[in-house]
């Protein structure tokens, strides 16, 4: 994924995903688009009404058995320690149910917002899916099992293979929706921009391949380390539903291969870099194609290069012309020369720019027109003098 558009992303869902979206209009619909005399009379004017009527159904069946208990221990057909161990398995059942009932409301609210403003990610399992749409409707209830203990059975109706069984103990997984993470570009296009920059956003310093001083960001397989850094980070960060987002809504990958790779646990690619699963070593090969693209080597010359390269420049026209260009100390000697001006002989600094009067100690000549230039007028004249190039000097001295 070298590129990224979000509006192009979105017109190149696979066969899998647009069956999806379909599934998820017909479920928007039946939850959202209802007709006014639908609203009036709904039975259950919320979307939990149907799954809050069975939970109250669940807490009178385990009321039921409590006092059960209670008279036969009244009549002492049960043992103190028989009452003792299945009033245990009732505090245990009324802990499950209420466990049940707090995690599958808010699974199923932070679904409905996800469905009500688009933003469900094509990486959520669709059998995960189906099952809260399936709770929705009452067609996977609550139950007590011939134990007592409080379970989810029923059918759910997966977008793409149809009906399967569902049976489900333990409210730790009761399925829950998967959003869309932010487009993948708003998080690393900034950081490929910072790749190679020093603390003032400027490219670091380093020696070119002559081994001269460089301010160069280096090239894209010089920053491996802090790549895979950056990314090992950003992956865990998003945690297991940002990165099957990634994969999905990124990625556009089948359901089936984004299943695999989250399930497939401690990989180790090729390189030996550990990761909790393949599902994420996936996305950081995607991940580190993606900054490569984006990245741009940004390189200046240091100002001792510079300075090199220009004194290698002039002993190369003074060897062509046949002349000696004189020491350093020579130059600084000689750098003050006296040239002719309009208003007399002026003396010009070869090492640096200067801006100033004329000397007022110049008599100037008195121009046809009869005015007068005084030192006043003098002094309000500022010359530039120029310093010369190693060109001018080889020029001075050939």
């Amino acid at each position: 994924m070298q590129q990224y558009n979000p509006k192009e992303a979105a017109k190149k869902n696979n066969p899998e995903q647009k069956i999806i979206t379909a599934a998820r209009n017909v479920e928007y619909d039946r939850r959202f688009k209802k007709a006014a005399e639908e609203k009036l009379n709904q039975d259950n004017p919320t979307p939990q009404g149907i799954f809050k009527v069975q939970t109250r159904a669940i807490a009178r069946q385990i009321v039921e058995g409590a006092n059960e208990l209670v008279n036969k221990k009244k009549k002492g057909d049960i043992s103190n320690a028989d009452f003792a161990a299945d009033m245990a398995m009732v505090d245990q059942m009324v802990t499950n149910l209420g466990n049940f009932s707090k995690t599958v409301e808010g699974n199923l609210q932070a679904y409905n917002d996800a469905l009500k403003t688009g933003t469900l990610s094509y990486g959520m399992d669709q059998h995960d899916e189906a099952v809260l749409q399936a709770i929705d409707k009452g067609e996977v209830k609550l139950a007590l099992d011939d134990e007592g203990r409080v379970k989810m059975e029923g059918k759910a109706n997966h977008s793409m293979k149809g009906n399967f069984d569902v049976n489900i103990y333990d409210f730790q997984n009761v399925p829950k929706a998967v959003g869309k993470i932010k487009p993948i570009n708003l998080l690393l296009d900034p950081y490929a921009q910072g790749l190679g920059l020093d603390e003032n956003g400027q490219p670091q310093f380093g020696f070119d391949e002559n081994g001269q001083p460089v301010y160069d960001t280096g090239d894209f397989g010089e920053h491996k380390a802090d790549v895979l850094s950056f990314s090992q980070d950003t992956l865990a960060k998003l945690g297991p539903d940002g990165v099957r987002s990634y994969l999905g809504d990124h990625m556009n990958l089948p359901q089936d291969e984004i299943k695999a790779l989250s399930e497939n646990i401690n990989y180790t690619d090729e390189d030996g870099n550990t990761w909790k699963n393949q599902a994420e070593a996936r996305s950081y090969d995607s991940v580190n194609e993606y900054l490569g693209g984006r990245y741009k080597r940004r390189r200046r010359p240091h100002p001792d290069a510079i300075a090199l390269s220009a004194g290698n420049e002039a002993a190369n026209i003074a060897a062509e012309k046949g002349v000696n260009l004189p020491k350093q100390e020579e130059v600084q000697a000689q750098q003050t020369e006296v040239i002719q001006t309009p208003q007399g002989e002026v003396a010009e600094t070869a090492t640096e720019e200067i801006f100033g009067p004329i000397s007022a100690s110049l008599e100037q000549p008195e121009k046809e027109t009869g005015v007068d230039i005084t030192e006043e007028m003098i002094a309000e004249t500022p010359i530039k003098m120029k310093a010369p190039s190693a060109k001018d000097l080889i020029k001075k001295y050939s």
